[in-house]
């Protein structure tokens, strides 16, 4: 008995821990691919940005600051970061609108369902040079389709160049840019409304409420993660769009519709490969501050309410 008591009193060695290397296996040719392809060019942009580089001569000139100094300096960056806000304050309201309410719209009907969801869908799936080509061949100012349109139901007096006016060339380069992306936002809104009880849309359709009354005090409410999913991949694709409006305009008339992108695109082109990682970097900082900014806000509102 007093063995069994002393055999009681000691503790044998813990629970060893075992070390599955199986799963980061898996994971090691996407972690691979991304470091690579992703995070290799980001973190090469930012070195390169600090030293003069033609990518023509083999050897290369520490710059230091000289390059963030010319471009925070430069007139045309202040316009084409200019651009790209106000693409992005159309693309967090535009896209994403349509979006959500053709989505509702796919919701509620019972009938046609998969035809109206794969309809609207499809201009996502072509690739921006397509879509570019279609909507510069719709803009065409004789040979278009758009201006005969508007003729054609007695507007007449609102044809014009749509590319070629300073005015509104960002404007049309931006139309053809909701037509491409607001499918994206309608998929994922209507994967958010199949998540919602349906028991709750019963239950406020019993009470007598009207669509406005459901799509602001329930569809909306119940929808808030995936608006901050969906604002977040607006904020990135708002602030790096680039071949609809290289295509459309390349950036003109009168670099009114240039943007971050094209600006880099053009230093490029002109073997000022400093400024132009210097510019690439600058948008990269200001991407990340916004997208950072925005979910932390959304957040800091989800606690306090």
């Amino acid at each position: 008995m007093a063995h069994s008591l002393g055999g009681l009193g000691k503790r044998g060695p813990g629970p060893r821990v075992r070390f599955d290397l199986m799963p980061y296996l898996f994971i090691l040719p996407a972690v691979v691919i991304y470091v690579v392809f992703n995070l290799g060019p980001v973190l090469a942009s930012f070195f390169f940005s600090f030293f003069k580089w033609d990518l023509l001569a083999p050897t290369t000139e520490f710059a230091g600051f000289d390059h963030y100094d010319f471009i925070l300096n430069d007139d045309r960056f202040w316009g084409a970061l200019s651009h790209n806000f106000i693409f992005l304050g159309l693309a967090v309201v535009i896209p994403v609108s349509i979006g959500l309410l053709l989505a509702v719209f796919i919701y509620e009907i019972r009938r046609g369902r998969v035809f109206f969801r794969a309809a609207l869908f499809l201009p996502a799936i072509f690739s921006g040079v397509v879509i570019a080509y279609v909507w510069k061949w719709i803009y065409h100012p004789f040979a278009g389709v758009l201006n005969p349109a508007l003729e054609l139901v007695g507007l007449g007096a609102f044809t014009q160049s749509w590319l070629g006016d300073h005015k509104i060339a960002l404007y049309s380069t931006f139309i053809a840019y909701t037509w491409a992306s607001f499918g994206y936002s309608m998929v994922i809104f209507l994967a958010g409304l199949q998540d919602i009880s349906t028991d709750i849309f019963d239950a406020a359709r019993v009470d007598g409420a009207n669509f406005r009354q459901k799509l602001f005090r329930i569809t909306i409410p119940c929808l808030y993660d995936v608006f901050t999913f969906v604002i977040t991949l607006r904020i990135f694709t708002a602030m790096g769009v680039f071949g609809v409006i290289y295509i459309l305009t390349g950036g003109g008339p009168f670099y009114s519709s240039d943007v971050i992108d094209i600006y880099v695109f053009r230093m490029i082109g002109n073997f000022e490969m400093g400024w132009a990682t210097a510019a690439a970097t600058v948008n990269a900082i200001i991407v990340v501050c916004l997208s950072t900014g925005f979910i932390k806000w959304r957040e800091w509102r989800s606690w306090s309410s």
